[in-house]
């Protein structure tokens, strides 16, 4: 989408490299050696050479107004390998909420069949819509995997704690077409606040013994209140695993249940899955010229130790509407309180509700990452390319910034993108901590699976509501 000459003419301010580091540097990466003219070649132009040479078919990755190469191996090339074979020695080990590593896609791939015949069970009376109860993880891995996969027109999501609004919703999204819906409540444990008591208020409108309730849970039910509740009302189940955690769920059972209901051929869903497990051994790579997942934890920890502490993703393309809380999610949820995960906004609204603030001379604390799908180039396109571009060069001008560009829609530029996302956001965590001497030593479960003050909240609502039951 970006060729040479819109990224020459878009960084004019962008510092430059002599020509003979520039020729340095260039060799170093390519399989040919390389003529250079007289000139002089802009540093961002050096980093999106390299990581476009290396860039997996299905994914290109550009960077500008911040490192060179040589800057990114120099400055993060060991603590990037540490990462990631650190990363490695605990994927699958029990107990490290790393099994969306490797352990799910192999173990999804075994249970098509299972996934399917499940997904087809919802339809036997005549059901075309798929309501879906869940929340947090639960819910956005599904809508993400869901509109990137271009499906999802016949599910309906419910989220509220309001009764007005799920009176309201039932009377709008359902209205008389009970008999032609399924449900399908999401929930490790069953006992998560939200979603027990939205499925309550459903089976109080729908019935108990409705045929076409599904509940995706834990495989255990002494550890998983939805499967006794399941089991005693029989219930079709699927599977949330083991060590897994929800926000990196996205090749769980609720989302390929989901995607299986909604029209996904098999054969689809099996290529997804290897195309997972491809891409998960590509960014388990230490060397960070040749992971695209690491050079990102090294554009975002590099943005924050100098001050950039406000973190953007913005959208080009609706099929990334799922993706913007999920993502939102992931980062919030891992990094904490190490730098300020904003909200993800789409384009090109966010060029009419957040530029004026963006691009303002005293934003000095903010960088940015844009997400694209690659177009062919022609005419139809031309609007689309120069919003791109246009918000590029403006951007670029003031913050550092990223562009990721999908190659097309197909389900391997699907699965590649969101397990990149999956392994920058456990990278930047864990390089940021280890730059900044966050741990004295490696910490036993790495904070970025984990959510413990989720808790807090939650055990304040409980306090009110034992004690409202009490009285």
């Amino acid at each position: 989408m970006i060729n040479r000459t819109i990224l020459n003419t878009a960084l004019q301010k962008s510092y430059y490299a002599n020509e003979a580091n520039n020729k340095q540097i260039l060799s170093s990466y390519s399989e040919q050696p390389i003529e250079l003219k007289n000139e002089s070649i802009p540093v961002p132009t050096l980093v999106a050479y390299m990581i476009n040479k290396y860039s997996p078919d299905n994914l290109e990755i550009s960077f500008f107004n911040t490192l060179s190469p040589s800057d990114m191996i120099q400055k993060y090339g060991i603590s990037a390998k540490q990462c990631a074979q650190n990363l490695s020695q605990r994927a699958g080990q029990k107990g490290q909420v790393l099994n969306w590593i490797n352990v799910l896609p192999n173990t999804q791939l075994k249970r098509l069949d299972e996934i399917y015949a499940l997904a087809d069970s919802l339809k036997t009376n005549g059901a075309k819509k798929l309501l879906v109860i869940g929340i947090g993880g639960s819910k956005h891995t599904v809508e993400n995997m869901l509109r990137l996969n271009g499906k999802g027109d016949n599910v309906v999501f419910l989220s509220s704690a309001d009764p007005d609004s799920i009176k309201e919703f039932f009377d709008k999204k359902i209205g008389n077409d009970k008999d032609g819906l399924s449900v399908m409540v999401a929930s490790k444990s069953g006992t998560t606040l939200e979603p027990s008591y939205d499925f309550d208020c459903v089976r109080e409108i729908l019935g108990k013994d409705f045929k076409n309730y599904v509940c995706i849970t834990d495989a255990d039910k002494t550890k998983s209140k939805l499967r006794q509740i399941a089991e005693e009302n029989g219930y079709k189940c699927g599977i949330i695993h083991d060590d897994c955690g929800g926000r990196f769920g996205a090749f769980d059972d609720h989302s390929l249940v989901a995607l299986a209901y909604c029209g996904m051929p098999k054969e689809k869903m099996k290529k997804l899955l290897e195309t997972c497990i491809k891409a998960q051994k590509k960014f388990l790579n230490p060397d960070i010229s040749k992971n695209q997942a690491l050079q990102r934890a090294a554009f975002n920890t590099d943005c924050i130790l100098n001050g950039r502490q406000n973190q953007y993703d913005y959208y080009f393309g609706d099929r990334f509407e799922g993706t913007t809380l999920w993502n939102t999610q992931l980062k919030k949820e891992s990094h904490k309180s190490l730098y300020k995960p904003s909200g993800d906004l789409m384009g090109p609204a966010f060029l009419h509700n957040s530029t004026e603030a963006d691009l303002d001379e005293g934003n000095t604390t903010s960088f940015y990452t844009f997400n694209a799908i690659k177009d062919d180039g022609s005419d139809k396109y031309k609007l689309y390319d120069a919003l791109i571009n246009g918000s590029l060069k403006a951007y670029s001008d003031r913050h550092p910034v990223s562009l990721v560009t999908l190659k097309d829609l197909s389900v391997d530029s699907i699965a590649e993108f969101i397990e990149l996302k999956h392994f920058e956001t456990i990278y930047t965590g864990m390089m940021l901590r280890a730059v900044l001497n966050k741990d004295s030593a490696l910490p036993e479960i790495l904070p970025e699976v984990l959510q413990p003050h989720v808790n807090i909240y939650k055990n304040e609502v409980n306090k009110i509501l034992n004690t409202t039951a009490k009285s």
